[in-house]
């Protein structure tokens, strides 16, 4: 396992992150052996972060995870997330109190590694409108007095929140800007993968997915460092329209993952060798990138984590085949009509 240094904070953090999520399961789904074997096998391959969230589970991810940290040989870093409901928006700073310290609880932790504000950023609220996980949130609400950020640092003098970080998944880029250019979180949670690279790139031409408007770049440049979610998106990039069995997050529900294992099978020309698995090219590309931390991969089995790990410093793609993985962002992977 390679590390990384996290932004220009005092913490090196392995390239590939154990994701404690829906989409995979094995942390909430999975028995508690597995569980514990599934974690210390992580460990001894050098994977020193997880990453969980109180809505994950309904909060099952957390108590799960809480007994299996209990067992391992060392402590792992482990990042948590707050979820804020419209409702609790009136009281910004008691109700991510709440959540921060319902999530120790469940974990047996003193304190938070990294913590994330989950839900989405906006620079325009409408009020009452939900996305994902919860309440959008604008950029007074991040910045301003009693908001997201002054919250975060009153935890952090507290001892309970090491570094906090906001989301880049949903929600509008500017803000995402913003926020990274007037604040101080020291954490990116940002969506980034092979389909849609537009988190660190300009969107190619004829590309039809959301444009994440480069905020990796702008990030990197103020120290922020980058954590990586659906670099499988949430599975199909493995080119199976089937679910594994312990991913239970809805995507079989969802057209689109079965779209997205298309795109995935699209990308046969990017394998190293005969060996080398889809999912193994969709974590190798995020992993050539030097403004990714880490990049967090669910695991549903163990055999999943030592596929993932086998990425770690291998090399990236000729420039012959980035030409061509150009060509079908402008088709959408030959799907476009």
């Amino acid at each position: 396992m390679l590390h990384r240094k996290f932004g220009d904070t005092d913490m090196e953090i392995s390239e590939i992150g154990f994701g404690c999520g829906n989409t995979a399961g094995l942390m909430i789904w999975g028995s508690e052996a597995d569980r514990v074997r599934a974690a210390a096998h992580a460990m001894e391959l050098g994977i020193n972060y997880f990453d969980t969230a109180a809505t994950y589970g309904q909060g099952k991810s957390e108590e799960n995870l809480g007994p299996v940290l209990a067992q391992l040989p060392e402590r792992p870093l482990v990042g948590s997330k707050v979820a804020l409901q419209e409702e609790e928006l009136a009281d910004i700073p008691g109700n991510i109190r709440k959540s921060v310290e319902r999530s120790l609880s469940r974990l047996g932790l003193d304190h938070l590694d990294i913590t994330h504000l989950h839900n989405r950023v906006t620079t325009r609220r409408d009020p009452g409108k939900t996305l994902a996980i919860g309440a959008l949130l604008d950029v007074e609400q991040m910045l301003g007095e009693g908001g997201v950020q002054e919250t975060f640092e009153a935890l952090q003098r507290e001892g309970k929140v090491r570094h906090f970080g906001y989301c880049a998944f949903g929600g509008d880029p500017a803000a995402y800007h913003e926020v990274a250019e007037k604040g101080r979180f020291k954490s990116l949670l940002v969506f980034y993968n092979i389909l849609n690279p537009t988190s660190d790139r300009a969107a190619p031409p004829g590309f039809a997915q959301h444009d994440y408007g480069r905020i990796m770049g702008a990030a990197a440049q103020r120290g922020i460092g980058a954590v990586i979610l659906r670099v499988l998106e949430a599975g199909a990039l493995s080119g199976s329209a089937t679910p594994h069995e312990m991913n239970r997050g809805g995507p079989g529900n969802d057209p689109e993952y079965a779209r997205n294992a298309e795109r995935a099978r699209a990308l046969e020309f990017l394998k190293r060798d005969a060996d080398e698995t889809l999912a193994q090219v969709a974590i190798r590309f995020a992993l050539t990138n030097r403004n990714v931390s880490t990049v967090l991969v669910g695991f549903s089995e163990m055999a999943q984590i030592d596929e993932a790990v086998a990425c770690v410093g291998r090399e990236g793609f000729t420039p012959e085949q980035l030409e061509r993985l150009e060509r079908l962002y402008e088709t959408d992977f030959g799907l476009a009509s």
